[in-house]
């Protein structure tokens, strides 16, 4: 691969690092000043969902526009719309006005989410996918990590939210930077007639994608209301300390960044229909690692089953990158993606809403998570056949990402 295609790889990385941190630490700012200020759970929860809604309801808009206009134009507006929103929530009052501009950050990260996704298989070789999008997972975790500790040290330091949360817009400045540096482009109405016209003849999404998206967002929908329900079972069912929770916790973000490497180098050359098998053999695992886990009767034992979980949620997201990478046309790919991003967001809510409810009608955290694993162990076992004929169906059918590649100019 070019010289200049790894370097615009790297660029995305790091502004995603940098921005995803400022995503971060503006939303857990604002949920300690909550806590402060004594508002309630609901505010919290508000603030939480403000931060998953835009992908999902903005996913048709943001979707198509990436695959319409200049991707670095849009990467720009992304950031300058996070920038905004950040300001604005440094001014604002209350919890309606502050609720708003979370959105209005997240409308931006939904804009940014498609664009990137589409961008990168433009900028790699087929076989070079997993490993580009392993680095594209390590720097969304590597963002996630930093955001909050920084958070919890400014807003203790600083003392004073405003001032953390203009720090926190700086951080969005990475995502218009990024736009401006890298190289490769893409967006049918930067003259990508022809791949832009193979791609429009085809359905964006084919049987084997389909199945994917609607198996992985079941399951998902399962597994993250154990999420809501971790402090409770680490706290109260565990009688375990605020430290062992966080230390706990910390155990499944390295394991993502591990587990993306690992499963980078296996998919390199795997068929589709084997990345398919190995993303639910995945699943079905974690859903295992779930009902184990309600099982356990001490923390320490929670740590070797959420290090497997995080590595296995980060082999799972290189698996389905790149089967959106290699199977959707180039004139489709950011629709795909949004559609993908939006599905796993929302049934991460109703996960969490879920375990909401759960909790509130007096069922025990251990209970709750017991139910989760079976029902997605039970989703797993169902949706498998279906992924089996579907694989099978896809070995007939070639990749289309070797038809559809928009020739990069040579450096």
């Amino acid at each position: 691969m070019r010289k200049s295609a790894w370097l615009d790889v790297w660029i995305i990385a790091v502004s995603q690092i940098i921005s995803g941190s400022g995503a971060y630490l503006a939303l857990t700012t604002l949920i300690l000043t909550l806590q402060d200020t004594g508002a309630t759970g609901l505010a919290v929860a508000g603030v939480t969902v403000a931060a998953s809604l835009p992908v999902v309801a903005l996913a048709p808009v943001t979707g198509r526009l990436a695959d319409r206009f200049d991707s670095r134009l849009l990467m720009v507006v992304a950031g300058v719309v996070q920038i905004a929103g950040c300001l604005l929530l440094s001014f604002a009052g209350s919890t309606v006005t502050r609720i708003a501009c979370v959105l209005l950050i997240y409308a931006g990260t939904a804009l940014g989410l498609p664009v990137r996704a589409a961008l990168l298989p433009v900028m790699v070789t087929e076989e070079d996918l997993p490993r580009a999008g392993a680095i594209n997972q390590s720097a969304t975790v590597i963002g996630s990590m930093f955001g909050p500790p920084i958070a919890g040290f400014a807003y203790h330091a600083v003392g004073s939210a405003p001032s953390t949360l203009r720090w926190a817009a700086v951080g969005f400045l990475a995502t218009v930077v990024g736009g401006l540096l890298v190289r490769t482009r893409r967006g049918t109405r930067m003259g990508e007639e022809h791949p832009a016209a193979a791609g429009a003849a085809r359905p964006p999404m084919d049987r084997l994608l389909k199945v994917v998206f609607i198996g992985l967002a079941a399951v998902v929908g399962a597994i993250s209301a154990v999420d809501v329900v971790a402090v409770f079972f680490v706290r109260e069912t565990l009688e375990s300390s605020a430290q062992t929770y966080g230390l706990i916790m910390a155990t499944w973000p390295i394991g993502m960044v591990a587990g993306a490497w690992g499963q980078a180098k296996l998919a390199e050359k795997a068929p589709d229909a084997r990345l398919s098998g190995w993303l639910f053999g995945s699943l079905a695992i974690t859903a295992t690692g779930v009902v184990l886990l309600a099982a356990v009767g001490s923390a320490p034992w929670m740590v070797p089953i959420w290090l497997a979980g995080g590595l296995l949620n980060g082999a799972a997201n290189v698996l389905v990158t790149t089967l959106v990478a290699r199977r959707s046309p180039v004139a489709n790919r950011g629709h795909v993606a949004a559609i993908m991003q939006a599905a796993v967001q929302a049934s991460l809510l109703a996960g969490y809403l879920f375990a909401g409810l759960a909790l509130t009608a007096n069922l025990t955290p251990r209970m709750i998570i017991l139910g989760c694993g079976v029902i997605a162990v039970v989703t797993v076992a169902f949706i498998s056949p279906w992924v089996r004929a579907a694989a099978r169906s896809s070995e007939l059918v070639t990749s289309p990402v070797l038809a559809d590649r928009v020739p990069q100019p040579q450096e």
